[in-house]
């Protein structure tokens, strides 16, 4: 027995705040047919012919008292209830037909003292050699008789059948029972004060379980014993239905590995009842079939607990499947981790064959779920971040799915897909009330896949979001002549991601929490646990400026179309372009010079750093770097070697990666008209993981041998793929390539600028350009949150997307300064009739002649805005209407008036049109 004050701490924590977390039902396994439709969050056929709800079982007297009393044998009274055993010999003994009949399926009967009605008919279920097992038809009642059959010893009444149909209680509540499913042995048993609390009885034993129940005594609210705790919190598992609770004791509350009270889910089918009461789902794949099957914990599997140090192993064994795996939940200073080493995992057979091959799991997915009365909110790292609000009614939108790092690009799709922001942080967060939590993925998170439903989606009236991990990927293709019809096939081997873990922290916040603490606490496990580190150098803002040098262009020569090198912007271009704009007052610049090499303009592997001749010679080069240098600006060379033609060393024959299915990854341009594939532009290969060492390698030689200390590798740390042919490079592991190549880069100091990061690039990155000033804009978001940068401010410099290249460019202006983002402007010098007809032509709206003069007079509104908040994080942040109000670590607050295009700065007023010629930026 554990220790009095532990138990009493864990019995007084759940009554106070435990809900119904878990169905319990009987440990041992009950084999059932697994349900192959899709996880929740996804609309099926099959699931939408199940019934639309879910009802307790109620057991149906025909029979009446005058019936019993007169054709049956009286035995005795027991806990108020009087019974009566059928005669032997009724079928020749009793006259009445109708009467025979009703005896037929009625073996006892019990008829209420207080009210002499008749509330419970029952058939015998087994004996023993102590007693005689009777259940009633629905199975809300069980009695026990001797052996002789003369007298009832024991009355029990279930809880609810829509919780377990082995939970049962005595008939003066005091005594609570898990039977087997033979119903002739106590598994455990609990007692009570039968003192009620918030709606709730709990009951409790010796071995540390505390079972709350409705004070109506029908429903389960929760069941869990203690397992271990620290001075911040506790863990809580229940055996039976392999369910986790972590105990916040600042805040006194119990948050659930899955939702509150389902199994009472007016809205929910049996399948989706499944799916939310499960603490593990899985997914596995068969080759020979093609198909998937999703398989739960809850109904599909067994669960076997054990306990280890500091917390529990869960073993989930999926007989049907023949998979086995185990999960730890240890408990750590501030927060839980789910941890699950794939090495560990089981497959009976993982033949192409006849084989089940694991190829997604879901570890608590449903942790942390709303009720549909609960008042708060998911945040969504979706571009910048965005809000789902818990029961915002949005029943028809799609549920959210957002792949971790953006979608493998191995995948190429016929058809151009939707253009949508990116999920660069392996996190989100919930905040319900005044509780707030913190869920980050530390392993795995290359293969993680957030999704996230509202009440109402899904047959369901709970809000859950959690992460789902692809272990093996697939893809589809098409046989020649046939795009109707999609084949699908797994990636085969071992499971090739080591380790899949999940932390969950709760937040402790002195006030009611919101989205900005859980920025806070995912910045400080940024700084604290994953060594990023400050690389923000000046408390004024800066200006971003991409520059591009050349391109190819087809020309004619002799009437023979030729792909000829064309500047676009020349080294002596770029420094004029930079001396006008420190004229203009822009003191501090940082440069992407992309296709500043003839391996940039020409597409191949781009290692050398050896400037292209069609923009200078070596002497123009070294001048634009020794202004640079002299003037505080910053140009990072921009070599973004994703996609490549042959050349360099690199071939496409050898070094493209290589699809699942086993054809070689091309990078295709879209036609604008119908969004399927160019016939116009030739595709590009799209680089194996397994050059990029070598790639950087030899970059970081050849810039030193150049003596540029400085070096933007532009996609390359927000993009992630594998290579799925000989090579085997999963996800997983170009992630560790990747993390290997930038520091190979750091230690040949080199500085590194990134087109967004994704959040295993940060600490490497020196600067980021392009953070996105809004979410994907799915219809399940309520509102976009600047959550990437409310994470970075004053951590890493970050500009935003390029305002000229915005619609309304002052809009984009305004947003910057008030997340707090460096200006961005993207420009040309030669005039945009140059890009016609070349893989450059958006950059339609880049002239720099046109673009000059108001990117200096944005930078000296964004300085005079923003001056001195440079390496201050962000503590607030409230958009009301047009109106954002950003709060500094320091304690200042920028007002940001959209629709005015003014901003308050502790009550100095700056306008835009104060510093823009002609009061707008709309004719430029």
């Amino acid at each position: 027995m554990r220790n009095w004050r532990k138990w009493a701490a864990g019995a007084l924590a759940l009554a106070c705040c435990l809900s119904t977390a878990s169905i319990p039902a009987f440990a041992e396994e009950e084999e059932t047919a697994a349900e192959e439709t899709a996880a929740a969050g996804d609309s099926t056929e099959a699931a939408a012919e199940e019934e639309s709800s879910r009802a307790e079982a109620q057991e149906e007297i025909e029979i009446t008292a005058e019936q019993v009393t007169a054709y049956m044998q009286k035995k005795n009274s027991c806990d108020g209830i009087t019974f009566y055993y059928r005669p032997e010999d009724y079928e020749d003994t009793i006259s009445d037909e109708d009467v025979v009949d009703l005896l037929d399926d009625i073996e006892l009967a019990g008829i209420d003292d207080a009210t002499g009605q008749v509330v419970c008919t029952l058939e015998e279920e087994d004996d023993t050699s102590d007693f005689v097992i009777f259940l009633s038809p629905e199975g809300r009642w069980l009695v026990y008789m001797d052996p002789e059959y003369q007298k009832v010893t024991m009355v029990r009444q279930i809880v609810s059948t829509l919780d377990s149909e082995f939970l049962f209680l005595s008939m003066d509540h005091k005594t609570l029972e898990l039977y087997n499913k033979d119903f002739d042995e106590v598994e455990r048993s609990y007692t009570t004060d039968g003192k009620a609390a918030d709606g709730k009885v709990t009951y409790t034993n010796e071995d540390g379980w505390s079972v709350a129940l409705a004070d109506t005594y029908d429903a389960l609210i929760s069941s869990a014993r203690f397992v271990t705790e620290n001075d911040k919190l506790a863990l809580y598992v229940d055996d039976d239905n392999a369910v986790i609770g972590l105990y916040d004791k600042e805040k006194q509350n119990m948050w659930w590995s899955t939702p509150e009270n389902v199994g009472h889910d007016k809205r929910a089918t049996n399948t989706i009842v499944k799916d939310l009461s499960s603490s593990l789902k899985m997914v596995y794949g068969e080759p020979a079939s093609r198909n998937t099957t999703t398989m739960r914990s809850s109904g599909d599997g067994k669960a076997k607990v054990s306990e280890i140090s500091g917390g529990v192993k869960i073993t989930y064994t999926f007989k049907k499947a023949g998979i086995t795996i185990p999960v730890t939940y240890k408990l750590e200073d501030d927060y839980l981790e789910a941890r699950v080493e794939t090495a560990d995992i089981e497959e009976q057979d993982t033949s192409q064959e006849t084989g089940k091959l694991t190829t997604s799991i879901s570890i608590m997915s449903n942790f942390g779920a709303a009720s549909s009365e609960d008042e708060g909110y998911f945040v969504i790292p979706d571009g910048s971040g965005a809000l789902i609000r818990f029961n915002n009614g949005k029943t028809m939108a799609k549920s959210y799915t957002g792949y971790v790092y953006g979608s493998d690009l191995t995948a190429v799709a016929l058809k151009e897909p939707a253009v949508t922001e990116q999920v660069y942080l392996p996190m989100y967060g919930i905040v319900n009330g005044d509780n707030a939590m913190m869920v980050v993925c530390t392993e795995g998170d290359s293969n993680a896949k957030l999704t996230a439903s509202v009440s109402g989606q899904s047959n369901s009236s709970y809000n859950v979001c959690g992460f789902d991990f692809t272990i093996r990927d697939s893809d589809s293709y098409y046989m020649s002549g046939d795009n109707s019809t999609a084949l699908t096939v797994f990636e085969d081997g071992p499971i090739k991601t080591d380790t899949i873990a999940l932390r969950y922290y709760p937040l402790d916040t002195a006030d009611t929490p919101d989205y900005t603490d859980v920025a806070a606490a995912y910045r400080n496990y940024l700084t604290e646990e994953c060594g990023v580190e400050s690389t923000v150098d000046s408390a004024d803002p800066a200006l971003s400026l991409d520059l591009y040098g050349g391109v190819e262009k087809e020309k004619s020569v002799l009437g023979i179309p030729v792909n000829l090198k064309t500047s676009l912007t020349s080294y002596d271009q770029a420094q004029e372009i930079l001396k006008d704009l420190n004229a203009n007052g822009v003191s501090d610049i940082s440069v992407q010079y992309h296709n500043w090499t003839n391996a940039g303009i020409t597409g191949k592997v781009d290692v050398k750093a050896k400037g292209a001749r069609c923009l200078g010679g070596n002497g123009d080069w070294k001048d634009l770097q020794s202004y640079a240098a002299s003037n505080g600006i910053t140009i990072y060379p921009t070599v973004d070697n994703r996609t490549f033609v042959s050349g360099s060393g690199y071939y496409t024959f050898t070094d493209t990666t290589v699809r699942i299915s086993g054809s070689y990854a091309r990078i295709y341009d879209y036609d604008l008209a119908y969004g399927t594939q160019s016939q116009t532009q030739d595709p590009l290969s799209l680089l194996s993981p397994a050059a990029f060492r070598d790639v950087y390698n030899d970059l970081a030689k050849n810039y030193g041998k150049k003596d540029l200390h400085a070096v933007s590798l532009g996609s390359m740390m927000s993009s992630l793929y594998g290579d799925y042919g000989k090579k085997a490079i999963s996800r997983d592991s170009a992630q560790t390539i990747l993390e290997e190549s930038y520091q190979s880069l750091r230690d040949a100091s080199i500085s590194l600028m990134a087109d967004t990061a994704n959040a295993y690039a940060l600490p490497y990155v020196d600067e980021i350009t392009d953070v996105p000033l809004q979410s994907s804009g799915f219809d399940v978001f309520d509102e976009d949150i600047p959550f990437y940068q409310l994470v970075m401010h004053g951590v890493k410099p970050y500009a935003a997307v390029a305002v000229n290249s915005a619609a309304t460019p002052d809009e984009v202006l305004l947003m910057s300064v008030a997340t707090g983002s460096n200006l961005h402007y993207t420009m040309i010098g030669e005039e945009t009739s140059t890009l016609k007809d070349t893989r450059l032509d958006g950059l339609f709206y880049a002239s720099a002649d046109a673009w000059k003069d108001s990117a200096a007079q944005g930078y000296a509104f964004a300085k005079d805005v923003l001056a001195g908040l440079g390496d201050q994080t962000i503590t607030g942040y409230e958009q009301d209407g047009d109106v954002i109000t950003t709060t500094y670590e320091n304690g200042t607050v920028v007002e940001t008036d959209l629709a005015k295009k003014i901003v308050r700065v502790d009550g100095t007023q700056y306008a835009l049109s104060d510093y823009t010629e002609e009061g707008s930026w709309d004719e430029t």
